[in-house]
């Protein structure tokens, strides 16, 4: 073990007992270690997130990225080169949110659109969902769902455009949530992602689900009635929607 090591090994351990002792959260650092990482993998991950916290990016996907690493016991190697891959990405995502107006740019909506460029977006469809967000919420919202629409499968064109749509009927951040939920039914009920982006670019949009406390109905998405599968004449029986979730 080197010198150095050794120093990083004893400034961790002062941490953990200062934060025990005064009840302050601990450190990244501290934290990181107490989930196997080395004690100098920890301090390069905290410096690569306070770095990029001054140069204006959120450092909290940073941070979770190297815990999910963790915690699928990724070679540490290997982590190092995402996370400074994925700052990349907050770099990015911090140029359009910025060049779509909001500026100083919210880490929600830096984080949400770095998410979606790495889903294979376009830079002019993030900026376009930024802009056209009733909200800096919204655009945060509206970004990680058209993100997770896309690792669906869904063509990320119409991933936007369903999000644009959805924008203009005023849905609830939990509205916008269950986009990806609507889409899984329309699949469950057998059509394919294709028809799914021909139905949204053709203007037929996704069926927003509704507000808290109107219930949600469990047959087939989109005022489809029970026993007929969208996009085609007929389906054999009668079958249940899908559970909803929320993606986070």
């Amino acid at each position: 073990m080197t010198v150095g090591n050794r120093l990083l090994i004893g400034v961790v351990g002062i941490a953990v007992l200062a934060s025990s002792v005064v009840g302050q959260e601990p450190s990244l650092t501290t934290r990181l270690v107490a989930r196997g990482a080395t004690a100098e993998f920890a301090a390069r991950v905290e410096a690569l997130v306070l770095a990029s916290e001054r140069a204006g990016l959120p450092g909290e996907p940073i941070e979770n990225k190297a815990i999910e690493g963790l915690a699928k016991r990724a070679p540490l190697e290997r982590i190092l080169p995402v996370l400074e891959q994925l700052r990349n990405r907050l770099r990015q995502g911090l140029a359009e949110t910025e060049a779509a107006g909001l500026s100083p740019a919210p880490g929600l909506v830096v984080a949400a659109a770095a998410e979606a460029l790495g889903r294979g977006m376009e830079p002019a469809e993030v900026r376009e969902l930024i802009r056209s967000a009733p909200t800096p919420d919204a655009a945060a919202a509206g970004l990680s769902v058209a993100a997770t629409l896309a690792a669906q499968g869904l063509d990320h064109r119409a991933a936007a455009r369903a999000v644009h749509d959805a924008y203009r009927q005023g849905p609830s951040a939990d509205q916008l949530y269950e986009l990806p939920s609507v889409v899984a039914d329309m699949a469950a009920h057998g059509m394919g992602m294709a028809d799914v982006a021909r139905r949204i670019m053709e203007g037929g949009g996704l069926p927003l689900p509704p507000m808290a406390g109107e219930g949600r109905g469990r047959g087939p998405p989109g005022g489809v009635p029970p026993g007929q599968v969208p996009g085609r004449d007929k389906a054999q029986g009668q079958g249940q929607g899908q559970g909803s979730g929320r993606r986070r």
